[in-house]
């Protein structure tokens, strides 16, 4: 079953002015003031260079969004983080993440952090791209722009301990690649391995928790018919399942707090919500796949061909033609001299064209178009 939520009563005020979470949104605290040069009023230059954790909360379940979150310290203070007792977020109580939340917070004159919520509408839109957006693409895409954003704030980061999405090694290179000049340790378990990667954890999970907590609908109305029983949103949690089962319309599906790319919610709506067709799905369905292997200009040949033949048609009906010669001349019959200009002589000889086989001259004054349909006729047998 997943984590244990914690209680609401943690000081997250910050996050207050974001509810309803629809968009993802990005919060930095401020600078720890052991960083800040006080003699200096007019520019910031920080006094040490700083080591900085990543870590998320919320990667596996089905609803809520998904929080990552750094903490960083000075790099003389490393070993005092560890005596705080901070440690990985999911093998603590919901009490002692809670409390050690508070400690981070109130030594602020060294440590400071940072959160970017991604939130369960924008989670659905990456993963449901046409173009292939992985959970993994949008995890180094976030954590790639929270680096960013510390060193907008012009912090001087010596060491960065990120715990692993994916194969650490090739992590680490693609980080190392866009920030060099920094150390940068992809690891797993380094939460638990790492103490400022802990506290970013603990971060990131006490964050989502409060969200999950003061949770508001923004659909009008779904709040005051649905409750927000819904567990730790994790697909193994039972109170989780039975929430979605219970609250799961047949004609809308589920409001914005759950993700709809996850396939434990593809499988339910299959089971409980009516099918729609859509009317390009219908379109999409009855074209013939093999107009996508035509080369180009085949299906003007193909048109220009099949307008030649239905005059052709319309002639031998109307002058019935066929096999038998014209004893006067004819509205139809088009002589060498219309053709060229230049010749004085009215024979019906069809000038053959580049690759074609070519036809012996006749006096007959026979219609060119119907030759020429009679020895394409040949040429493809």
């Amino acid at each position: 079953m997943g984590e244990e939520l914690s209680s609401p009563s943690v000081d997250l005020g910050h996050i207050t002015e974001h509810l309803p979470v629809i968009q993802s949104f990005s919060h930095y605290s401020e600078i720890p003031s052991l960083l800040i040069d006080s003699s200096q009023t007019s520019d910031f230059n920080p006094l040490e260079s700083v080591c900085l954790g990543v870590d998320e909360a919320g990667r596996g379940p089905v609803l809520g969004p998904m929080v990552y979150a750094y903490s960083y310290i000075p790099m003389s203070r490393k070993n005092d983080l560890k005596n705080l007792g901070v440690d990985d977020s999911k093998i603590l109580k919901a009490s002692e993440r809670e409390n050690l939340f508070k400690s981070i917070l109130n030594n602020k004159d060294w440590i400071g952090w940072a959160f970017h919520v991604c939130s369960p509408r924008d989670i659905s839109e990456c993963m449901l791209r046409r173009s292939k957006f992985s959970l993994n693409d949008l995890a180094h895409e976030t954590t790639i722009n929270l680096i960013k954003g510390a060193l907008n704030q012009r912090l001087t980061i010596s060491e960065i301990y990120i715990d692993t999405v994916g194969p650490p090694l090739k992590y680490q290179e693609k980080l190392q690649g866009i920030f060099p000049g920094i150390k940068i340790t992809v690891a797993k378990k380094a939460d638990s391995l790492y103490p400022v990667v802990s506290a970013a954890s603990i971060c990131a999970k006490v964050t989502r928790d409060a969200i999950l907590n003061q949770w508001q609908f923004c659909e009008k109305g779904v709040g005051e018919i649905i409750n927000r029983d819904f567990g730790s949103g994790y697909p193994s949690d039972p109170n989780t399942t039975s929430w979605l089962k219970k609250n799961c319309d047949n004609i809308f599906g589920f409001p914005q707090l759950i993700r709809f790319s996850w396939s434990t919610t593809e499988k339910l709506l299959e089971k409980l919500a009516i099918p729609v067709k859509w009317p390009s799905d219908v379109e999409k369905s009855t074209q013939d796949i093999r107009i996508f292997f035509q080369k180009t200009g085949t299906s003007q040949k193909k048109r220009t061909t099949s307008t030649a033949s239905c005059s052709v048609s319309k002639r031998l009906r109307s002058s019935n033609m066929i096999d038998q010669e014209e004893d006067g001349d004819s509205e139809d019959a088009i002589s060498e001299e219309e053709i060229d200009g230049n010749s004085s002589r009215s024979t019906s000889v069809i000038k053959p064209r580049p690759g074609q086989v070519t036809c012996i001259p006749s006096t007959e004054k026979r219609d060119p178009i119907i030759a020429d349909l009679k020895l394409q006729h040949v040429t493809s047998l």
